[in-house]
Order: structure tokens, then sequence, then C-alpha cells
């Protein structure tokens, strides 16, 4: 199988995370994409987000009307509150799976601003086929000023909505052996919805979101729980 992880903050999930997670399906023929929110973000530190079940409920409410996409609670907050790091999800999710599925790893081009700062960010590069959700005017040579340090990305491959690049990682050490890696890049994906908005709307009256945005069951459970009055 063909399985994705696609973690964030999912607070609320909306249009644009379920529009990329099924460009994801279409164009590289997925399985499955596991949409997972954040328990503890360390780059995000000034974010107080909904509680983590509040978030895992919305998801599954969000993925209900499509098959390919499912909630995950593989990037759960850890008991003794330390921070949530792509490596380590992705490390355990490897664990999980059978050695003959593929792994991938599914961004959005936006998250990738801080990929110098993630913690073992160019060892999490290998761990799993990236996908990169692109807006309009994304470029590869954007791309490549976001990469860690030493990291090479070789020419690309065009297919049918996809561009595919080699990613080579230096070795740590003049005795080691580079790397290497797959990096997808979903081209032109438009998705102009804020969260920020979306919260404050649904603080006041939800009714005045359209359904294409953000799917009803998901408006309803966040303005029965009250989740972002204090917005």
């Amino acid at each position: 199988m063909r399985i994705a992880l696609y973690g964030g903050s999912f607070d609320p999930p909306h249009s644009g995370h379920i529009g990329i997670a099924m460009a994801a399906v279409e164009s590289l023929h997925l399985d499955r994409v596991l949409m997972a929110p954040v328990g503890r973000q360390p780059l995000k530190q000034d974010q107080a987000p909904s509680p983590f079940e509040d978030r895992m409920i919305m998801v599954q409410l969000a993925c209900a009307g499509h098959p390919p996409l499912a909630a995950s609670a593989i990037d759960a907050p850890h008991l003794d509150g330390r921070y949530n790091y792509t490596y380590d999800t992705l490390e355990r999710l490897r664990e999980t799976l059978p050695a003959v599925d593929e792994l991938f790893c599914l961004v959005g081009a936006d998250s990738l601003r801080t990929l110098r700062q993630w913690h073992r960010a160019a060892e999490a590069l290998m761990l799993a086929q990236w996908i990169v959700a692109a807006r309009p005017g994304f470029t590869l040579e954007a791309l490549e000023t976001l990469l860690p340090a030493g990291m090479h990305v070789g020419p690309p491959e065009h297919g049918d909505g996809w561009l595919r690049m080699s990613l080579t990682k230096p070795p740590e050490s003049l005795a080691g052996n580079s790397q290497s890696g797959t990096l997808w890049l979903l081209p032109g994906l438009c998705y102009e919805v804020s969260a920020t908005e979306l919260r404050a709307a649904l603080a006041g009256d939800p009714s005045e979101i359209p359904r294409q945005v953000l799917d009803p069951q998901v408006a309803a459970y966040a303005r029965e729980h009250r989740l972002y009055n204090h917005a």
C-alpha cells in the first residue's frame, strides 16, 4: 500500500486540508492518507490549539465523506509533555507498517518555511517520500532554499500533475555514505482558507461559513462545544 502521513493542527480541519489530501491521493495513487492532529508543536509555542480530543473528532468528521482519508492519533500528545516531532512520528509509523508498504509524508509548501528548524530535519526527509503541496507560483528554486543545508535536489521528472525529484543527504562524516530520498511536488494547488478567520466565524455566526469551506458537521461540533468562543 501507499500510505501518507499528513500532520497539522487541524484547528479546525477545513476544505484546504481535504483538498490537498485528495489531490495527493489522485495524483500519486495513494491508498490512504492518515490525517494526524499534532499534540504539541515546538515551533508554535505561542499558539494554544483546541484540545487534542476535539481536533481528532473534527478530523474524523471531515474525513467521513472521503474514503481514502482517515483520522490518526499517531501524533497524540505525549504523557510527559514532550514535543511532537515529525521525525519521531514517521519512525514510529514506519514500524507499524509492513515492509512492502510505501510511506509518504504530505506537507503544504508554507510549512516548509521553518523546515531548517525542525528536529532532525534532514534525517526526516530520508524516512519517507515527501509530498509538497504548492500554491501557484511556488518554484523549484524556492524549494532549494528551504531544504536543510547541504541537501541536493536532482532534476525534476514531470508527470501528470506532479514533479518528482531525488533528494541527496550528504554524509555526516568523511567516512560515511550519502543518503538518497524522493520528493514529489504537486504544483498549482490553490485553497485560500484562513483558519484564523474560520475560528472567528465559528465564535460568531457559523451559518455564514459556506459548506464548501468547512464541513457542516465540523462547524456544528465546534459550535456545540464552544471551541472558539475565546477567539
